[in-house]
């Protein structure tokens, strides 16, 4: 038994661990090692899949389920292991999320359009339009057809991804109602120039209802920037917003800590557990 002991952290990634292009601080890294020491338990939760987070968290002492893909997977970081997933095309008899992809070529041609599945991340949209940050990830992606894709029964899609000017975004947005998938998923922008599709009723949010299943009786304290952070900060005992964290997200914390460059996951140890 330690101090900590019946306390859990879970920490989006970027903008709120990490600064964004950055590393985790070594005062974050002790601040953490140091929590879970104590008896605490540290999760991460974010929109990268397993294998693009081991880069930028290798060696944390992340002992307690995870969320990845925006709460599409649960995952056991220390027995690598899938504990859950929660597919954005299941029951998609019609194979609406194809056919909405599939216009999406056609109406965008400056998008990154990027679909997850458990395994990979696959590229549908030629290479001159891939993202910047690609080459700076730390997971393998492919440029894959889209006709390769379409058994989602065979191949389920966990997230359906675009990275485009914002005001085009909105058109995104628009067709996806158009088309009825809307209705069937969970969309949100994680950045100002990306908007994610995950299944509905997805989310970091719900997936902490999966944690204290996991964790009966933990205390759960989210850390979070952005508003695809918002449904983990309100489903948390305590909910804590980067300074430089968007208005809404803001607005819906418990606790508005430190900029991310001042460590804040350090900041929250220290200030609020």
């Amino acid at each position: 038994m330690g101090k900590y002991t019946g306390k859990m952290i879970i920490s989006d990634l970027d903008g709120t661990l990490i600064p964004r292009g950055g590393v985790i601080s070594q005062e974050n890294r002790q601040a953490i090692e140091a929590f879970v020491e104590e008896g605490g338990r540290f999760a991460i939760a974010t929109g990268r899949t397993p294998e693009a987070s081991a880069g930028y968290v290798k060696d944390l002492p992340i002992n307690a389920p995870s969320v990845f893909f925006n709460g599409a997977m649960l995952y056991d970081w220390e027995k690598s292991q899938v504990l859950k997933t929660m597919p954005l095309t299941a029951g998609d008899e019609q194979q609406r999320w194809p056919a909405f992809a599939r216009r999406c070529l056609q109406e965008f041609p400056e998008a990154c359009l990027e679909v997850y599945t458990a395994d990979n991340c696959h590229i549908i949209t030629p290479a001159a339009n891939d993202d910047p940050r690609l080459p700076h990830e730390y997971y393998r992606y492919a440029h894959t057809e889209l006709a390769e894709l379409t058994d989602t029964g065979k191949t389920p899609w966990l997230k359906f991804f675009a990275c485009d000017q914002h005001a085009h975004l909105e058109k995104y947005v628009a067709l996806a109602a158009e088309m009825g998938v809307a209705a069937l998923g969970n969309g949100f922008y994680s950045e100002d120039n990306y908007y994610e599709f995950v299944a509905r009723g997805v989310s970091k949010g719900a997936m902490v209802a999966a944690i204290r299943q996991q964790l009966p009786g933990i205390k759960i304290i989210a850390c979070g920037d952005y508003l695809n952070d918002n449904e983990m900060l309100v489903a948390a005992d305590v909910g804590v917003a980067a300074a430089g964290a968007h208005a809404d997200t803001k607005k819906i914390a418990d606790h508005v800590g430190c900029a991310v460059e001042d460590h804040l996951l350090a900041w929250t140890i220290n200030n609020i557990i």
